[in-house]
């Protein structure tokens, strides 16, 4: 439950300090310098999010070594295997080989061990004798998966809940998670609304759980259907506040929803969903990409294409919508001085290296000045749009300076050096046409002020702030 704290604290943090690009921010401060070590540092919690994958149909293409290179980057890099009951039961009884033996094979087709099962109080998969669904085929199939190699860390159960079920879930072989599933288009918008009937119960199954995880058919996300995006975020909120997890599942079911094309749509519906949640202040523990069945036109590979510009893009296939999340997720930002050499009449710029800068100032009796512009981007992966956390601080000399932030017209310091960050989302978030330009004012208050420390850390991910890079810019007075 590591993270349930932190996402509780995030989300209330974001609304404070997330800002649009043009608009003002913090009340509209206004542009003057801000002494560092004049207030409190709030260090962001780290926080790591999950991604599983998973397909129903299609269990033997996805673990067969013949299509590693196909997905070879989502299959280094996922966090695990997503499976439910029903291809469970298919692996187990309309398999033309050993089920266990399946079950190994999709252990070796990914690189991380993790796994999440899906299971439900449905009582049947079908009205054959083997049919049933229940506690002790929940046994059977965490069984396999454990035998297999896998560590089956999160479960969740669909239609409801049952104390003894849930219990099974938790305990069976290893401690794990277990969440009530929930169909985010069935909450009125708000779970945390009684206007809807069955909010309240739906409430309570939550935190009698480990949290929620999101019934996740994009086909309802298309066109909002019963206001399922705002009924989504509502969840994630919702368990974030009350200590718990969320998982947001993508799947490219159509739901009936006759303008939506699971072939077509699925990878920019995906896109819309992960942004909205990020946007509103949602972002969860964990995704899941789960595809119910397959449609005949629906690919599994590849993962990416080479366009015609030459570069490596995300393929519109299941694989290639987890390729995408999870470097949305994990890559870092591009951070780069934009000026170099003599950039002024008082400053000069070198870069050092790739994580390095050194700026020189003349000593001007105590009031040299200078504007940096560092260029933040996307441009190491241009095809991959980037939400990340920048955070600034400073050490050294701090009393001897005068710094200070600003973005787009706007002082940006309190978010970047006091409030643990500022959320790249909205209109910050980075990709191909849309970098940021922070600009540093400096000022030594000094003559022979002492050096001084700007570390520029940018965080992956609001939901991935345990990931980061460091670019540091070394400040002295000649």
């Amino acid at each position: 439950m590591k993270s349930t704290f932190i996402l509780s604290f995030i989300s209330v943090l974001m609304s404070m300090y997330s800002c649009k690009k043009g608009s003002p921010v913090k009340g509209d401060i206004k542009q003057d310098t801000v002494t560092v070590k004049q207030k409190n540092v709030l260090t962001l919690p780290n926080t790591q999010v999950k991604v599983y994958i998973g397909i129903a149909d299609r269990w033997h293409d996805v673990e067969d070594p013949a299509n590693y290179s196909s997905w070879s980057y989502v299959r280094a890099n996922a966090s695990g295997f997503y499976t439910n009951f029903i291809t469970m039961w298919v692996n187990s009884y309309q398999n033309n080989e050993d089920p266990q033996e399946s079950c190994n094979k999709m252990r070796q087709a990914f690189a991380h061990n993790s796994c999440f099962f899906e299971t439900s109080l449905e009582t049947k998969v079908n009205d054959d004798a083997t049919g049933g669904n229940n506690e002790t085929t929940d046994k059977k199939y965490i069984d396999q998966l454990t035998n297999a190699g896998f560590n089956v860390d999160n479960t969740s159960l669909n239609y409801g809940i049952d104390a003894q079920r849930v219990n099974t879930l938790k305990t069976y072989r290893n401690p794990r998670n277990c969440f009530a599933l929930v169909g985010p288009w069935l909450v009125g918008g708000n779970i945390m609304s009684d206007a809807t009937t069955g909010n309240a119960q739906l409430r309570q199954d939550i935190l009698a759980t480990d949290g929620a995880e999101t019934d996740g058919v994009l086909g309802f996300w298309f066109g909002n259907a019963d206001n399922i995006r705002e009924g989504s975020y509502s969840i994630a909120q919702f368990t974030s506040q009350n200590h718990k997890q969320s998982a947001i599942m993508l799947a490219p079911a159509d739901g009936g929803i006759i303008n939506y094309n699971p072939t077509t749509d699925f990878f920019n519906s995906s896109k819309a969903c992960v942004f909205g949640h990020e946007d509103n202040n949602a972002a969860p523990d964990m995704w899941t990409i789960w595809t119910y069945g397959e449609r005949s036109d629906e690919p599994t590979f590849p993962e990416s294409a080479v366009n015609s510009n030459g570069e490596t893009t995300p393929a519109n296939t299941l694989t290639g919508v987890g390729y995408w999340l999870i470097k949305h997720l994990n890559n870092l930002p591009k951070v780069l001085p934009k000026d170099t050499g003599v950039v002024s009449r008082t400053a000069s710029v070198s870069i050092l290296d790739n994580s390095n800068a050194r700026l020189s100032m003349k000593n001007d009796a105590g009031n040299t000045a200078y504007t940096m512009p560092v260029i933040i981007s996307n441009d190491a992966d241009p095809q991959i749009e980037l939400s990340p956390v920048i955070n600034v601080a400073i050490s050294g000399g701090v009393n001897d300076w005068e710094i200070s932030f600003n973005l787009a017209g706007n002082n940006v310091t309190d978010d970047v050096v006091y409030n643990g960050g500022l959320n790249c989302i909205k209109t910050l978030r980075l990709s191909k046409t849309n970098k940021l330009t922070l600009n540093m004012i400096i000022r030594n208050k000094i003559a022979n002020a002492a050096p001084v420390s700007i570390k520029i850390k940018t965080m992956s991910n609001i939901s991935n702030t345990a990931n980061a890079g460091v670019y540091t810019i070394a400040a002295k007075v000649l």
